[in-house]
């Protein structure tokens, strides 16, 4: 029986995904880095209890995804 696909990206072995992940990864910290910029922009202050909860949201799911993909590392 062969392996998961999970467990093939996760050994390096699925370079297109992996790549494609990764680069979500970037898009989302980006997400999260221009959400924190603006927020002084703004003077929205009254908002930053819920962007900062979209925030968290984001950063956790970027955790997941990086959690799935092999160390840079263990790829040497």
């Amino acid at each position: 029986m062969g392996s998961s696909y999970r467990c093939d990206l996760n050994r390096g072995d699925m370079p297109e995904w992996e790549s494609k992940l990764r680069q979500a990864c970037v898009l989302i910290q980006a997400v999260i880095d221009e959400s924190r910029d603006t927020l002084e922009d703004e003077d929205q202050f009254d908002n930053a209890a819920d962007d900062g909860a979209m925030r968290a949201m984001l950063d956790h799911a970027k955790s997941i995804v990086m959690a799935e993909l092999p160390r840079k590392e263990d790829k040497a």
